[in-house]
């Protein structure tokens, strides 16, 4: 399905809501949080959405992002739900979604997800990474690794890279299949790989790491080695704020060095056929916002 005007505008509604409330939640505990990727591409560029966009995403240190785990449950009203692998079942992703309980929200390529999804924010941990480039390389291709067994430890069918062809997509499913069954037989759970991942993306000091902080979720394996964005811990926590829509969003102060670094030349649109959005097979929204 495509969005209609009037579904986009309520969908953003309800995800700056969501955000309102994330604020509200980190004021009170005295977390740290600024927006991240198209969110804060889209605060600076469009003092707003970008046109096309139809999601926020926000970043946490993992110290603030493991007190957040912790408080949240306390704070939430009952139109509120906090995903996350250790306190969601079914829930297979590395970072934490916050979400209207009363509300649906299914991407077409989740539509086996056991869980309910309802319309959400991202919240990424950003952790420590390694200034060596050896010892980089290995702890994000581990922390891949891991990743990638955590969702197929629970789903056989897991989501494949678009634009793969038919025959490359038929082998993949097909050892996804047989590992997935492999992980099974010998009970290696979600919870068990998940709590691996977190002792690895947790394990470099600040010392070691210069103050460098990554997202580990999103690193990803070339030819030339294991390709991750890396900021410098101070210049992406030490927030502002700038017109949003018909408010504010917290952003990077240095938006200028976390833009360049993530989009390189972000004050150029992107051609029509990059513009992506997260399609949703059911959308349903809440009665009152």
């Amino acid at each position: 399905m495509n969005y209609t005007d009037e579904q986009l505008a309520k969908l953003r509604e309800v995800e700056l809501d969501l955000y309102n409330k994330l604020t509200q939640i980190c004021k009170k505990h005295n977390l740290k949080f600024v927006s991240g990727f198209g969110t804060t591409l889209g605060a600076i560029r469009h003092k707003g959405f970008i046109p096309w966009d139809d999601d926020m995403d926000f970043l946490m240190p993992r110290r603030d992002y493991e007190k957040l785990v912790e408080v949240i449950g306390d704070e939430l009203e009952e139109k509120y739900e906090f995903l996350e692998p250790r306190t969601t079942k079914g829930y297979v992703m590395s970072f934490a979604k916050l979400a209207r309980k009363d509300s649906t929200f299914i991407e077409a390529a989740d539509e086996y997800r056991s869980y309910h999804r309802g319309i959400f924010i991202d919240i990424f941990p950003m952790d420590y990474w390694p200034q060596d480039k050896k010892k980089r390389d290995r702890l994000a291709f581990r922390c891949y690794c891991l990743l990638r067994l955590c969702a197929l430890a629970t789903y056989s069918k897991p989501k494949l890279p678009a634009g793969m062809s038919k025959a490359k997509r038929i082998v993949a499913c097909a050892g996804c299949f047989l590992i997935s069954g492999f992980l099974k037989i010998f009970r290696f759970t979600t919870g068990k790989l998940y709590k691996k991942y977190l002792h690895l993306a947790q394990l470099t000091p600040a010392s070691e790491s210069d103050y460098y902080v990554t997202d580990l979720c999103w690193c990803w394996p070339r030819k030339d080695g294991m390709i991750g964005l890396q900021y410098k811990e101070d210049d992406l926590f030490t927030p502002t704020k700038v017109p949003f829509e018909d408010t504010f969003m917290v952003v990077p102060e240095k938006y200028d060095s976390y833009l360049t670094i993530a989009y390189r030349d972000y004050m150029k649109l992107p051609p029509e056929d990059k513009r992506h959005t997260h399609v949703p097979s059911e959308l349903k929204f809440p009665e009152h916002i």
